[in-house]
């Protein structure tokens, strides 16, 4: 068992935020698409080797995905043991752009299970934390997803493909998608960062979230928030959210549910 302790975990990701957004939060937006790539690059490799090295003074010999941006070696668990899953600047657009939503999101993966989560929002200097089996925290507030429980009264999220050009059938999906369900809500929000759209519905700030693709490791740290604050997640298709999955739906169960209806239909 590997005893995980959140404030540590804040401690990394927060001053690594700090230093991101000192860095880069201050600049003018990318002037091309070639810069913005630049930017990428240099942001997330300087976090992902910082944060890396940090966590592994306080739990050294565990090993990292290099999996995060390769969909098709997401189909199933990498290592038989523990291992981190690591998105250093989930919504880094936005960071390069100026604007607020983008987070720092880690997962622990035991025998192929999310066991902890943390998403860090540097901007709001928040923690959404989880660890399985003990619940889903916002600075070390126990969080609860939203009591609604008709599709009428909620507000949903979701988010595009990031890679257009490889991705077309999901970019299908996706826009049929918002055309299905947007008539069937209140509202309808693409905020940025998936962990921390997922992280919104785990605290009832949002009601559900949907989204098509291969890349469980966008998911997998906000689903066990979703799940320990007391939400459903499966795939589009109402089967179960595993390795393999083609898609994810989380929040409450009754609107988890009506999703995939209108989905399916």
């Amino acid at each position: 068992m590997i005893d995980v302790d959140p404030h540590a975990i804040r401690a990394i990701l927060a001053q690594v935020g700090e230093e991101l957004l000192e860095e880069y939060g201050g600049l003018a937006p990318a002037a091309s698409r070639e810069q913005l790539i630049e930017r990428f690059a240099d942001a997330n490799g300087w976090a992902e080797r910082r944060i890396r090295q940090a966590v592994n003074e306080i739990h050294p010999g565990l090993p990292w995905s290099d999996a995060e941006l390769d969909a098709p070696k997401q189909g199933s668990p990498e290592y038989g043991d523990a291992y981190w899953v690591l998105d250093p600047i989930d919504g880094a657009v936005h960071l390069h752009q100026g604007f607020g939503f983008w987070a720092i999101s880690l997962c622990l993966i035991r025998e192929g299970v999310a066991v902890f989560s943390a998403i860090y929002d540097a901007g709001r200097r928040e923690l959404f934390h989880a660890v399985r089996g003990e619940g889903a925290y916002l600075n070390a507030e126990r969080i609860r997803v939203s009591a609604k429980t008709g599709l009428a009264d909620a507000l949903l999220l979701t988010a595009p493909p990031n890679k257009v050009e490889v991705e077309p059938e999901n970019v299908k999906r996706t826009a049929w998608s918002v055309g299905k369900l947007l008539p069937e809500c209140t509202a309808l929000r693409m905020l940025g960062s998936v962990a921390l759209q997922m992280a919104y519905v785990a605290c009832g700030r949002m009601d559900a979230y949907w989204e098509f693709g291969r890349e469980i490791y966008d998911w997998l740290a906000g689903a066990l928030l979703i799940e320990e604050a007391g939400g459903c997640v499966s795939d589009v298709d109402g089967s179960p959210f595993t390795w393999g999955t083609s898609g994810v739906v989380a929040g409450p169960d009754a609107l988890r549910e009506e999703i995939v209806s209108v989905l399916a239909g």
